[in-house]
């Protein structure tokens, strides 16, 4: 036995026993609740960014030249973006790099386009295609290189199924449509997305993936099966999943190779539909990926563009504590229509509901001009600290809104005496930091498109009945201050009870949502004086 070694790794371990000790006494000294340090070789965790890369090629404005390819990754240096999840492909079929599976950027020109003002940017998309071809620049690899360089994760991603070249014209006039579609046109479904029940299908992606794997992996790869989450024919997926799971088995194998080869380990992400029961349905077996340790990160991820705040992460948690899986779950919404306070609302709830990593995916979609992207705006950055963890959501204003909110739906209050109900939930806890002083205001507002002033209606929260003499109308909307009945971490509900209508006339409530602002210097107006504040 090595006895020097033994007695300095004793003496280690003293200094390392009085530091946690010391530790201990003071944050109990000080009233602060104690956790102990990660255990060592836990997996941190990443903040992902998924940039779809149409940006970079012909979106921005002027000449095209090569320094543009450095700007995904520029503008996230400096921000607690760990790892750039970059498209590798325009839709699915057009390449950002040397294929010798999919189709070349911009491989064709569609007739007449120039034509038309609506293709303009995909006219440019064959010009700069032709450019990149003939200079033999590799997008992808540029990027994936300044990244390494500038000291951010890359991880190339492909979008399993997309199907935006049907959309808006014909796929044969439309400028994304790529070669093997056009001559596997009887391998579809209903409705053109290719149907992966066919061996060439899979094995045209497989090809798509093993080159990326092999040549751009360098941290990890994703496998995106939203965009679109078609493969199968309605009503077949859950029959088939096992050909996904083959997949899915065969990508993390080609990780585990390069891995092997430099000692690297590379992890596999899934972007899937937001419910196990979608899942399901389209044919995605997320048990089985996370019971054989096939996938590192799961990413449940909206059903359309707008804003989700009640994404039922909890069950996708649940599945991989159920199975022992190592696996993460993380939510991906889209972007569209959200403000930054409902980023930090959204990502507040996320984190309660037991999400560890942060990703933002289509960020840039209602941040920036159609081509202006590059860089963000000041609030942009700060908006992406913010979101960076627990810690730095903390004391940041917040919108949250109703689940399920949707523009233009809502719930019409038909019957007098009948309470309506709709769910909110709510990631921080409210009343802590009301009892640190930090809250300034905590206000729900319940919107009701054609209420008419003889109306009279009863609002509650969580069954507790919200004094109408407190209530402030702000034009559709009746507004109350909660500071005196906050509701819960977790799971709410407001109901609304029309007691007289003033006419036939019905009104819809239309939107219920709950604004918080803080001061974090803890001398907000407002607290009781009951509540001790804590220095």
């Amino acid at each position: 036995m090595n006895h020097s070694r033994t007695a300095g790794f004793r003496k280690t371990m003293r200094v390392r026993c009085v530091a946690t000790y010391l530790a201990v006494v003071a944050c109990v000294a000080s009233g602060v609740v104690w956790s102990a340090p990660p255990v060592v070789g836990e997996r941190a965790s990443r903040f992902f960014y998924n940039d779809d890369g149409d940006r970079v090629v012909f979106l921005l404005k002027g000449p095209f030249h090569k320094r543009q390819l450095d700007y995904p990754v520029d503008v996230l240096v400096g921000t607690g973006i760990t790892t750039l999840v970059f498209c590798a492909n325009m839709g699915s079929d057009q390449a950002y790099y040397p294929t010798k599976v999919a189709s070349a950027l911009g491989w064709r020109e569609v007739e007449n386009t120039r034509r038309n003002p609506r293709f303009t940017y995909f006219n440019r998309l064959h010009e700069i295609g032709t450019m990149l071809r003939d200079r033999k620049i590799d997008v992808l690899g540029t990027v994936m290189r300044r990244a390494g360089q500038q000291g951010l994760e890359f991880v190339p991603s492909l979008r399993m199924n997309d199907t935006h070249f049907l959309s808006k014209v014909p796929p044969l006039e439309h400028p994304l449509t790529g070669e093997f579609w056009l001559n596997n046109r009887d391998l579809t479904i209903d409705g053109g997305a290719l149907d992966f029940t066919h061996k060439k299908v899979r094995e045209y992606r497989m090809g798509q993936v093993r080159e990326l794997i092999t040549g751009y992996a360098t941290d990890g790869f994703e496998m995106d099966f939203t965009r679109q989450p078609i493969v199968f024919p309605k009503g077949t997926g859950r029959g088939k999943s096992g050909l996904i799971t083959e997949m899915v088995r065969e990508a993390r194998a080609l990780l585990d190779q390069r891995s092997r080869q430099d000692g690297r380990r590379r992890f596999l992400i899934t972007r899937v539909p937001h419910t196990l029961k979608l899942c399901q349905f389209y044919g995605f077996d997320i048990g089985t990926w996370m019971t054989d340790n096939l996938v590192d990160y799961v990413v449940p991820s909206s059903p359309d563009r707008y804003f989700q705040f009640n994404m039922p992460l909890g069950e996708f948690v649940g599945l991989a504590k159920r199975t022992a899986s190592s696996c993460r779950v993380v939510a991906g919404p889209d972007s569209y229509k959200a403000t930054p306070a409902m980023y930090r609302a959204a990502m507040s709830n996320f984190y309660a509901m037991g999400q560890r990593d942060t990703y933002l995916f289509n960020f840039f979609a209602a941040r920036a001009d159609q081509r202006n992207y590059y860089p963000f705006r000041d609030e942009d950055y700060a908006l992406l600290r913010d979101l960076k963890s627990p810690v730095t959501l903390r004391g940041r204003p917040k919108h949250f809104l109703s689940n399920g909110w949707f523009p233009g739906s809502g719930v019409q209050l038909r019957e007098v005496g009948k309470a309506y109900s709709t769910g909110i939930y709510v990631g921080e806890d409210l009343s802590e930091c009301l009892a640190e002083n930090i809250l300034k205001s905590a206000i729900l507002r319940v919107v009701v498109q054609g209420m008419q002033k003889e109306d009279q209606l009863k609002v509650s929260l969580n069954s507790h009945r919200l004094p109408m003499t407190d209530a402030r109308i702000d034009g559709n909307a009746i507004c109350f201050e909660l500071t005196g009945r906050l509701p819960l971490l977790g799971h709410n509900l407001v109901s609304v009870m029309a007691t007289k209508f003033a006419s036939e006339k019905r009104p819809t409530v239309t939107r219920v949502e709950l604004l918080t602002e803080y001061d974090i210097t803890g001398v907000s107006t407002g607290v009781p004086d009951s509540t001790e504040r804590r220095d």
